[in-house]
């Protein structure tokens, strides 16, 4: 097989993931693209059986070939082979090639230790990828060497450096990072320390100045979620993941998930979780804190499509990951699939032609918050100062101090400046200035944010990716805007479209779970029939329907 064939997979997407649809066109580089005849693309929709779908392929000037694929409307991916009319085929192995038609996933957890068809052997792992659809994936092993040699030329895989306190030295660890790794990996069981050990702290030191995440093992004894919550203490600033979420029973993933809505730098990865299990994580934490994974290929070239099934004998992970298409809503099944690995990792993003994740529009989202909060704040007189208002700890004053309070946290987060001098509520003066004094600091958050926050940002509810720290800014910015022009009888409507997008950003940021005790959010209200989407908002935020 020529070398330039182990570069790439073997068959993947050339038309980008909004262009899939009601046809896309895919590439074939297999085993058998050099024979001098006629392939076909086998290909059934969303796991069917036979009779398959043929599709003639056409030979390219660059010895690939290409087929489009018909009828993909409404589909969520291709299960395919290829073959010759003289009947020789290539299925990947007996795994088949799975491509989904509207995301590109990344694999958050992978391993190679040999360069062949073994477990966890490099080609094992190509197999395995290609069968479940997966573009993109994190690799690691304790063999950092190797693995920088493995992935050279290979851009279906990025790198993360192995450490343990015995080594490799920090120097070493900031030379890969600053060479291409994109974050760390810890294995407390297989290295034999505790995951809070000391002798870490050098290492997350590097990982924090080169602003990457760590990928722990977790699961029971040296590798347990509490030691791992340690860590992610003494370094708030750097974003962990604790991979399986926790390798045993029950009790230790519902730890992990508690951890994990307590601190905002801990996110779970899925890898060995039942697809019931993945959906229960996304409702405890979130939908932007858990990542897929799956730990390929410890079990070989068929990891995805084992059989008997290798999740807990009741799944194998291309039936689990088809359940959980067909259950979680788009949005969160991509957040799950691609975007929360490609965010944290700093990995690149959608190829052109995707459609754009609920976040992606967040500053033109903020931009547009900024000038409805400019316009009812200008209505505001000074004789309504004293009115009460939907927040019901303050008037109609406060809450104008609140919103600049908002804007000027807004423009220090997005310079990476503390927040922590700025009053939940500003100083307005009753006796006039305060609209001009509000345009003047929202001039200066959009300046702000123009001039590109940091990959990561300390926003006043933790560390987070500039994004997901903005979007928070813009829920904030969109109620307490209604709230004021609640208040302040505001005659012109609100855009209902800010209002939708909050509501969004709430259900990610504040899922049911995060609410009760101690929560400044009480259990979502009853929406009436009818109901706009500022009343939708304001109920799912635990507040009366308004």
């Amino acid at each position: 097989m020529p070398a330039s064939t182990n570069a790439g997979l073997p068959l993947e997407w050339v038309s980008p993931a909004g262009e899939r649809t009601p046809s896309g066109r895919v590439r074939y580089r297999g085993s058998l693209a050099a024979a001098d005849r006629p392939l076909s693309l086998h290909l059934g929709f969303d796991g069917s059986e036979p009779p398959f779908l043929d599709v003639a392929m056409e030979r390219e000037e660059d010895g690939s070939w290409t087929a489009e694929v018909p009828d993909t409307d409404g589909h969520i991916l291709l299960d395919c082979a290829v073959s010759t009319a003289e009947d020789d085929w290539d299925n990947n192995g007996g795994a088949d090639f799975r491509l989904w038609i509207g995301l590109d996933p990344v694999d958050a957890h992978v391993h190679a230790r040999t360069r062949g068809s073994d477990s966890m052997g490099f080609q094992s792992l190509r197999t395995a990828l290609a069968s479940g659809g997966m573009t993109h994936a994190l690799v690691s092993w304790q063999d950092n060497a190797f693995i920088d040699e493995v992935t050279a030329g290979v851009p279906w895989l990025t790198r993360l450096v192995w450490v343990s306190p015995g080594g490799p030295g920090p120097d070493d660890v900031r030379r890969r990072l600053s060479g291409g790794a994109v974050g760390l990996k810890l294995h407390p069981t297989y290295d034999e320390y505790p995951a809070d050990a000391p002798g870490l702290d050098p290492f997350l030191q590097a990982a924090a100045d080169a602003g990457v995440p760590v990928a722990v093992h977790t699961a029971p004894g040296p590798s347990d979620p509490d030691l791992v919550r340690r860590l992610a203490e003494r370094f708030p600033q750097v974003p962990f993941v604790l991979y399986h979420t926790f390798l045993g029973p029950e009790e230790g993933r519902r730890r992990a998930a508690r951890h994990a809505q307590q601190l905002p730098n801990l996110h779970l990865e899925t890898s060995w979780c039942r697809s019931a299990e993945v959906r229960r994580l996304i409702d405890e934490v979130g939908a932007e804190r858990v990542l897929f994974g799956s730990d390929a290929a410890t079990d070989g070239p068929v990891h995805f499509v084992r059989s008997p099934p290798n999740i807990e004998m009741t799944e194998n992970y291309n039936e689990s990951l088809l359940v959980l298409a067909r259950q979680l809503p788009a949005p969160t099944l991509r957040a799950l699939l691609q975007d929360n690995t490609r965010r944290l990792f700093g990995l690149a993003g959608p190829r052109p032609g995707e459609e754009p994740t609920p976040t992606a529009d967040v500053h033109q989202l903020f931009v547009d918050a900024l000038q409805q909060a400019e316009r009812v704040v200008g209505r505001v007189g000074r004789d309504q100062f004293p009115l009460s208002t939907p927040c019901t700890e303050w008037d109609v004053q406060a809450l104008l101090g609140h919103l600049l309070a908002t804007v000027r946290r807004a423009e220090r987060v997005a310079g990476g400046r503390s927040v922590e001098s700025v009053p939940q509520v500003a100083a307005v003066d009753p006796r006039g200035g305060w609209a001009s004094r509000f345009r003047a600091a929202t001039a200066k958050a959009r300046h702000a944010w123009d001039a590109a926050a940091p990959a990561d940002v300390v926003a006043p509810w933790g560390m987070l990716p500039g994004p997901v720290g903005l979007s928070g800014f813009v829920l904030e910015l969109v109620v307490h805007t209604h709230d004021l022009a609640l208040s302040t009888d505001y005659p012109d409507p609100l855009d209902q479209r800010l209002a939708t997008a909050a509501l969004r950003i709430t259900e990610r940021l504040l899922p049911t779970t995060l609410r009760g005790t101690g929560s400044a959010f009480a259990a979502p209200q009853a929406v009436p029939d009818g109901a706009d989407a500022y009343a939708r908002l304001s109920a799912f935020l635990g507040r009366a329907p308004r």
